[in-house]
């Protein structure tokens, strides 16, 4: 399959995703957090940034809650559509977050955000991956932005996904920021 532009590769992964058998799926979230749970990235790191699951995402929540009980610091991303912003705000508890207008649970406006640089792990969403670290977001920039504000070139960026996420190439654009890990159901892909 030759996907000529990212509007049609966007396209056709999520609705790749969207049509995923409900068991399957749960297996392969399963599968990729029990993985993601093994790996030194999860065990060493203090600070870690993670997505909210929307849709037909992986499911983020159980990672989330085995983090908390591990009494691990979780900050999850709160966005302003107006300004294209986004930072990491911590949470306690899942119970804490309000659905924004496009469905997603955020933390509340009111909370402070911490340094990026102070992070120890990002878990990164996204539609496509390549085995060189090319990202395909949903489209409107956030984590890209984000990723320009990290001076500390410690902190890793690892993606869950689903092995149909990885492609032979994404197109990459000069803002796109590259991430360092790829844990599918299938594999571990350390991106050079």
């Amino acid at each position: 399959m030759t996907i000529i532009n990212k509007k049609e590769l966007r396209k056709e992964i999520l609705r790749k995703r969207q049509v995923m058998d409900a068991i399957e799926k749960e297996k392969a979230d399963n599968k990729i957090t029990d993985e993601f749970l093994k790996t030194d990235y999860y065990k060493k790191a203090e600070n870690i940034f993670i997505y909210v699951s929307y849709d037909s995402e992986i499911n983020t929540k159980g990672i989330i809650n085995r983090a908390l009980s591990d009494n691990k610091k979780i900050y999850v991303p709160r966005t302003d559509f107006k300004t294209k912003n986004m930072d990491a705000v911590e949470i306690i508890a899942l119970a804490e977050l309000m659905e924004n207008s496009y469905g997603i649970l955020e933390p509340s406006i009111e909370k402070t955000s911490i340094n990026p640089n102070n992070l120890d792990l990002i878990i990164v969403p996204g539609v496509a991956f390549d085995r060189n670290g090319g990202r395909m977001g949903y489209g409107a920039g956030f984590y890209d932005r984000y990723f320009k504000k990290l001076s500390n070139k410690k902190i890793k960026k690892l993606v869950l996904a689903y092995d149909l996420q990885v492609v032979a190439e994404v197109p990459m654009e000069e803002c796109d920021v590259p991430v360092d890990y790829i844990i599918t159901e299938k594999e571990f892909i350390g991106c050079p």
